[in-house]
């Protein structure tokens, strides 16, 4: 699960850089000129508040925000560390 977790998180990120170099390039093609989208202004306004506010797994980022520090974890009752241990049985 945590891999899958900061994949989600990696994929977040890179589409967010992508949004982010998008309006870069815009400015720098089309400068203040009304863009391709209509958008007064080079739709950089427009492309720099998509970036912030489009973010697919935001939830996702804030979850460290409650995560118990381990040393604050109850112990497992023996039989239920057990059934939770991820050994190789053929």
């Amino acid at each position: 699960p945590f891999r899958l977790l900061t994949a989600l998180v990696d994929l977040d990120e890179q589409m967010t850089l992508w949004r982010q170099r998008h309006m870069q390039m815009a400015l720098r093609m089309i400068g203040t000129k009304i863009s391709t989208g209509g958008a007064a202004g080079g739709g950089q306004a427009y492309l720099q508040s998509a970036a912030a506010k489009h973010k697919v797994f935001g939830d996702l980022v804030s979850l460290t925000t409650f995560l118990i520090p381990r040393r604050n974890l109850p112990v497992l009752p023996k039989s239920l560390a057990k059934q939770l241990d991820y050994t190789y049985a053929p």
